[in-house]
């Protein structure tokens, strides 16, 4: 059951061997996608969100998802919400295009109504009351920018590359800083600063699995240090499925 969530993306390349030395930042960046939710060629997952609010009020959101990587490493994910009742129903869809801007759908039981998630402004406004925006969910203020690769830092112990991330395009923000684990890649800390350059929110990995040979992270924690609103990622279940097919991601397929 997933808390919260950044719905990740997953980018499809010929892997280096953990921690090579002279390693590139792009590289980096680039390898430690694969440890995010749908790093499979095919995956569902069971999850649930936890949202608290600066006062301490949580919200506890369930769903299914499943995601499907083509071999150009281009990724759909379906996210369909099962409780509290306020939630229930709503399925949201993305498909990530190669040239093209990434689609979006989001279906609201209450209205019978499948719209879809258009403009750069629209993409900034928060997911389901997460500290995610739809825009975070494509990923591509990670995907398609500018990397420097600082010097190495620990974590939790735990040597890590410091890469700085700035946008190419337009975004909610200035820069992105990751802190990505050097045995396998996966980023433990992720720290995003707003076109002012102030810490906006910052995500820490709590818990990590193998999944098909593979890191993936199971665990995450999001605080957003500007309104102090938390996000809480937990998966509870994780499947390999190579049956899913293309047609279950079809926006006509979101009610049900």
């Amino acid at each position: 059951m997933v808390r919260r969530a950044v719905f990740s993306l997953t980018v499809l390349l010929s892997l280096p061997v953990w921690g090579a030395p002279g390693e590139g930042a792009a590289d980096l960046v680039a390898r430690s996608l694969r440890a995010e939710l749908f790093a499979g060629a095919s995956t569902r997952i069971r999850a649930h969100l936890v949202l608290t609010d600066k006062d301490g009020k949580k919200q506890d959101r369930l769903f299914s998802a499943w995601g499907k990587r083509d071999p150009q490493g281009l990724r759909r994910t379906l996210v369909r919400f099962e409780s509290p009742a306020a939630v229930e129903g709503v399925a949201f869809l993305m498909t990530q295009r190669e040239k093209e801007a990434d689609e979006q759908y989001l279906y609201l039981p209450k209205f019978k109504s499948t719209r879809r998630i258009g403009g750069a402004s629209e993409r900034q406004g928060s997911f389901m009351g997460s500290d995610f925006s739809y825009a975070d969910l494509e990923r591509k203020d990670v995907r398609e920018a500018t990397y420097e690769l600082l010097a190495d830092e620990a974590v939790g112990g735990k040597p890590c590359a410091h890469v700085v991330a700035k946008p190419k395009g337009p975004s909610a923000y200035a820069r992105i800083e990751l802190w990505i684990r050097r045995e396998d890649a996966v980023a433990l800390r992720i720290a995003m600063f707003d076109t002012e350059g102030k810490l906006l929110k910052t995500t820490s990995t709590r818990r990590v699995r193998s999944v098909g040979g593979e890191p993936v992270i199971v665990e995450s924690r999001t605080e957003n240090a500007q309104n102090g609103h938390v996000t809480e990622l937990v998966i509870d279940e994780v499947t390999r499925d190579e049956a899913i097919d293309d047609a279950f991601f079809a926006p006509a397929n979101l009610p049900r």
